[in-house]
């Protein structure tokens, strides 16, 4: 809603009381989803709704995005007038809205998705051909159908009304060039690697696409709508991309002040209408959770993407602000080196993998922030197999019997940490007193950010945690990070047998098909444990308690175009 634009600018901190909370959120959004299933199913009356609500601890999140499944873009497309719920206000233009995210943005050219913090920033300035909405339906952007034409090909039908923001149309030879660009051997761009699939892109007039695949794709689709925004040859070609980023969003960048702010104002051309809604948003890097906190509090800020997690359960009480229904959509991993001992070994890997309880993990690192995960997804992804080969742990005699079986005796090694990231090193914490009832030893080695993703990508590391952004589908997290070929393979394992595995699941078209091959994939990884599933963060956003229509996504965009 409306804030004025100079103090919109304006940030201050105070000091916050620690409030030491750890309750599992799990049934309780399970049970929010489904109490609000009835409610728009006209299942429930008003007060059963309210008063289950009530019980639920839901009354935070009543008067705006009551379930992030919900409020997907399919709801954006409401009329405007039409309130998203029952009990939301009508949407209504106008206003100002400060974001707090966590990470200064550096770069917004889309081909090198340079930092996330980038990302949420440009994905306001950008379109995609498709997007996916909260329930993991594949909805229009630029294009506005497709069709498989066999297993190879897909044709695109684009929007025939967008304008880029300096004033050009869009058309299919955007389409043409964006791809061009981003398989360019000179441009080296890091996203390449999720269009592998793609062999070329055929133009028909302004408004039609081909896309001629290499070889059969599963993840087509989800490859598009995870990465693929669409520039403008004239913009790139004449402009610095990575500082002056040129799309069709619904919004344009009119500032950026290096390590302050950046400022993005509706674009009036934009091609759905009566969208967006705001006048404009103010993204501001606030590293600290408790500063976010504090401006979210007194109005200065009015969507912030985290707060201190000790604080969570109580502030779900503040009327004056609300949050969204968490979904866990961000997984962290145990990566171990295999490339060097200790941990070329299988069976000292799967010690580990007995050893660790995830619930504990969970409570005490996220404060109930996170649920359990044995796989990169959750159980709302389609593709979620819900395969635990270590099903009854924790077992620390297993583990031991393990090592033992390895001829390991007194097993010690180093972990990279990484202070920046204060729920890493804790879970670090979690795991070095767990690892300690099987005998073994884990020091803690803190490195700043370049450095310990230095020593990733090099190999020099030993164990470290690690998330993965990118989860749409799981092609998107298991063929960069174990295919033996691949860049991002920083495990260092392989093996015929995997790489077959995910080759397997990565080219199969029929879904029901591709799912096996996916439980076959999640088999492999779990037996040979190179990486071991430990927790997914739930991604919830808070917000003022007068503005509606934000909600978290399985791309993990920040889409500020039907918020109000």
């Amino acid at each position: 809603m409306a804030l004025d634009r100079d103090r919109a600018v304006a940030i201050t901190g105070t000091v916050w009381k620690e409030v030491n909370i750890m309750v599992s959120q799990h049934s309780r959004n399970r049970a929010l989803i489904q109490t609000v299933d009835e409610w728009v199913a006209a299942d429930l009356t008003r007060r059963d709704f309210v008063r289950r609500m009530s019980a639920l601890g839901g009354g935070a999140v009543f008067g705006g995005a009551l379930a992030n499944h919900l409020l997907s873009r399919d709801a954006a497309a409401s009329p405007r007038g039409v309130a998203l719920f029952q009990d939301d206000p009508p949407a209504a233009p106008g206003g100002t809205v400060v974001a707090a995210t966590i990470d200064k943005p550096v770069n917004m050219d889309p081909a090198f998705a340079e930092l996330y913090s980038s990302m949420q920033v440009y994905q306001n300035i950008f379109n995609k051909l498709v997007y996916v909405d909260a329930d993991y339906n594949y909805i229009p952007g630029l294009a506005s159908s497709w069709n498989q034409v066999d297993e190879v090909t897909w044709d695109f039908t684009l929007v025939e009304n967008a304008v880029f923001h300096n004033d050009e149309p869009f058309t299919a030879n955007d389409v043409a060039f964006t791809i061009e660009r981003i398989f360019d051997p000179a441009l080296a761009a890091p996203n390449a690697v999720f269009l592998q699939a793609i062999d070329r892109v055929e133009t028909d007039g302004d408004y039609n696409v081909r896309f001629i695949l290499k070889r059969p794709w599963g993840s087509f689709l989800a490859d598009l709508a995870a990465v693929l925004e669409v520039v403008n040859e004239t913009a790139v070609t004449t402009l610095d991309p990575r500082l002056e980023p040129i799309g069709t969003g619904p919004f344009r960048m009119t500032e950026w002040v290096k390590d302050d702010h950046i400022t993005l104002e509706r674009w009036d051309k934009y091609h759905v209408a009566e969208r967006p809604f705001l006048d404009s948003v103010i993204f501001r890097a606030i590293a600290d959770d408790t500063v976010r906190l504090t401006g979210l509090q007194t109005d200065e800020m009015q969507w912030v993407m985290q707060v201190p997690l000790q604080q969570v359960e109580a502030l779900k009480g503040d009327a004056e602000i609300k949050v969204t229904v968490g979904r866990p959509y961000l997984p962290d991993f145990l990566y171990l080196n295999c490339s060097k001992p200790p941990f070329d070994d299988k069976r000292v890997r799967q010690a580990l993998a007995w050893a660790l309880n995830r619930d504990e993990v969970t409570q005490v690192a996220f404060f109930g922030q996170a649920e359990t995960a044995t796989e990169a997804i959750y159980d709302g992804n389609p593709y979620y197999s819900g395969i635990n080969l270590y099903e009854g742990g924790p077992d620390p005699e297993g583990a031991m019997a393990l090592l033992a079986e390895a001829g390991v005796e007194g097993l010690s090694f180093v972990f990279d940490g990484q202070p920046q990231v204060p729920t890493q090193v804790k879970a670090a914490q979690v795991l070095q007193q767990q690892l300690r009832a099987a005998g073994i030893t884990m020091d803690i080695q803190n490195y700043e950010s370049g450095e310990w993703i230095t020593r990733l990508l090099t190999k020099e590391y030993t164990a470290t945690i690690s998330y993965w952004s990118a989860t749409l589908d799981p092609a998107h997290f298991y063929l960069p990070g174990l295919l033996s070929t691949s860049g991002w393979n920083i495990s260092g394992f392989g093996s015929p047998e995997m790489d077959e595995a995910l080759n397997a699941f990565a080219t199969e078209p029929d879904e029901a098909t591709r799912k096996e091959a996916y439980r076959r994939v999640v088999e492999i990884v779990q037996e040979e444990a190179p990486i071991i599933a430990i927790d997914n963060q739930l991604q919830q956003y808070w917000v003022r308690a007068n503005v509606y229509g934000m909600t978290p996504l399985p791309t993990m965009e920040i889409r500020f175009e039907p918020v109000y």
